[in-house]
């Protein structure tokens, strides 16, 4: 995957995707579903590595970024899954 063409998002900005492959380029890394790639933190890595093949929601605050499986039914903590 090439850095260069890979969107980084703004603070309160939002991206799905289906997840379907993760790379290092650099001190980032590089999530992509085909199409549109996005430039993340590579903190990010093993836990997005666990959501391969899954549609992911990637948001980015102010301070850090955020991730959600989507299409999953809401689980209560002491509900078993």
């Amino acid at each position: 995957m090439n850095l260069i063409n890979a969107k980084r998002l703004a603070p309160w900005e939002e991206h799905a995707l289906k997840l379907s492959e993760l790379a290092e380029e650099g001190s980032f890394l590089m999530a992509s579903d085909g199409k549109v790639k996005l430039c993340l933190p590579l903190e990010m890595k093993d836990d997005l590595a666990r959501c391969l093949g899954h549609r992911i929601s990637i948001l980015r605050t102010d301070s850090d970024y955020r991730f959600r499986i989507l299409g999953k039914s809401t689980v209560d903590a002491g509900d078993e899954p």
